[in-house]
């Protein structure tokens, strides 16, 4: 029974990790969006065009009132990306994570800034800490610094999203700018990014 145990746990273990190396692949293309009904299928990265994009993508399609996110790895432009997830909220939006979805970094973000928020037994949900890649400094971070300019910005904005402000320093103890974790559905549950129960193993 030991046996079986120590080997079903490698299995597990191997499986995350195979699906770690899917998720941190680094180029999924800028974010675009596909319109189905009321339904908006995501996937991509957000950058400093991707809030004119989104704009006038909802404003082509007046119709949509919940944002399906598929792969959403994150974003090249954290103040642009904080604009979308506030034109997220004010277009009272809803956002959605599918069982194969996965979404990390700044696209937490655009997700906890959906009204109603909602997610399936198989998405996930990836953290880190921000950093800045310089060419010859290496990666610049709230660690390298010492001190975090970002903290009371983004604290303000999860506030403004009924969020706890204290998920910020959570996501930012979670793992360095080059790591990611992925938060279990107790966590998840912790710090409210639902609006709804998310699924049981």
């Amino acid at each position: 029974m030991r046996v079986q145990q120590i080997i079903a746990a490698g299995l597990i273990a191997i499986m995350f990790a195979v699906g770690i190396h899917g998720a941190l692949q680094p180029d999924a293309g800028l974010l675009k969006f596909r319109a189905v009904g009321n339904m908006a299928y995501g996937n991509g990265n957000t950058n400093g065009m991707s809030v004119a994009m989104v704009r006038e993508f909802l404003d082509e399609n007046p119709q949509v009132d919940t944002l399906v996110m598929g792969k959403m790895p994150g974003t090249k432009d954290a103040d642009m990306n904080t604009r979308i997830a506030r034109e997220i909220r004010a277009r009272g939006l809803k956002t959605h994570l599918p069982k194969n979805g996965f979404i990390a970094s700044g696209a937490v973000d655009l997700f906890i800034a959906g009204t109603e928020r909602t997610m399936e037994c198989g998405g996930m949900i990836g953290v880190h800490s921000w950093g800045i890649t310089g060419d010859r400094t290496g990666t610049i971070s709230p660690k390298t610094m010492g001190v975090d300019r970002r903290q009371k910005f983004h604290e303000k904005f999860l506030s403004d999203m009924g969020i706890d402000p204290a998920f910020y320093v959570f996501t930012r103890e979670a793992a360095e700018p080059s790591q990611l974790y992925f938060m279990s559905n107790e966590e998840i549950e912790r710090w409210g990014l639902l609006t709804e129960e998310s699924c049981r193993p």
